[in-house]
């Protein structure tokens, strides 16, 4: 029993605030685009809810926008099918003939920027291919807010109009955004330009080494005749020296020999002399010891 009352209650809360959005919405022009509904008329108004409830004082904005999504043709404006956001098909069907019935005005723009205010947002349909991009709904824009939504009236008055401070904190943000996105564009092109830099040095450098190498080869063609020639005067002289050591090493000890043999000839050539002597050979005797006397010398 306690779960039917309730169940009741709540019916006859969404059935008194779709009341209250048809006649905010029908008494629109007597009080304003902007307004609030200031009475609430005991006639027009079920007798469960008597008097005007506090969450049913919707602004005028909040009824009228409902009450325009709700009757507008759906080819120019409409729910989506989850019934969690409303699209606008026409732009500018919709600001010429279906915007002047519920406002003072015919401007998209202001009607967007109204919607800003309590907390809509648009949500954006980009496909991620650019070939997915249908040509049919690439024109539509849907607004979006979590207590905005199809056949739940009763929600309506849990939307509020962001204040002056929350606009200023807004500000702020979209002043800060603004200032990062300078940021990241300052950041970029102080990438692409120490990569500009950086390519023209490595251009630079391949370019001195390059001709570095150029010149080394030039170098080594011009000295390695000479270091070669360098080369065999060296080899040249070190094998004269050695055979100047080798011969002078050699010839050293045959030196006395040769004197030692010419003695001994000397001697044998006296004593055959004095032989001949004494057998009465005076001319023979002096050339004999004259030859003698050079042999002897040492």
């Amino acid at each position: 029993m306690e779960g039917q009352n309730k169940l009741s209650s709540g019916s006859l809360d969404q059935e008194a605030a779709t009341q209250m959005i048809a006649l905010q919405a029908s008494d629109g022009d007597s009080t304003g685009s902007g307004g609030k509904s200031k009475s609430c008329s005991s006639s027009k108004v079920p007798s469960a809810s008597k008097g005007c409830p506090k969450q049913l004082q919707l602004p005028m904005f909040l009824s009228k926008t409902y009450h325009m999504i709700n009757r507008s043709d759906a080819e120019v404006a409409t729910w989506s099918e989850a019934g969690d956001n409303f699209v606008v098909k026409n732009v500018e069907k919709f600001a010429t003939t279906v915007l002047p019935l519920y406002f003072k005005h015919s401007n998209f723009s202001s009607f967007a920027r109204q919607l800003n205010f309590y907390g809509f947002r648009k949500l954006r349909t980009d496909p991620i291919l650019t070939n997915d991009v249908d040509p049919r709904t690439a024109c539509y824009v849907r607004f979006y807010h979590e207590k905005f939504q199809k056949d739940k009236p009763e929600l309506l008055h849990q939307i509020k109009r962001a204040t002056k401070t929350d606009q200023q904190s807004k500000d702020d943000w979209d002043v800060m955004k603004q200032e990062i996105q300078r940021l990241k564009d300052s950041n970029q092109a102080m990438r692409e330009d120490f990569d500009r830099r950086l390519a023209e040095l490595s251009y630079e450098c391949n370019r001195r080494v390059t001709s570095l190498s150029a010149d080394y080869d030039k170098l080594v063609t011009l000295v390695q005749p000479l270091l070669q020639q360098s080369l065999r005067a060296t080899e040249q002289q070190n094998a004269l020296a050695s055979l100047r050591d080798f011969t002078g090493a050699a010839a050293r000890p045959q030196m006395p020999d040769l004197l030692h043999s010419l003695s001994h000839a000397a001697v044998s050539l006296q004593n055959q002399f004095r032989a001949s002597q004494a057998a009465g050979v005076p001319g023979q005797s002096a050339a004999l010891a004259g030859l003698t006397e050079a042999g002897a010398v040492p």
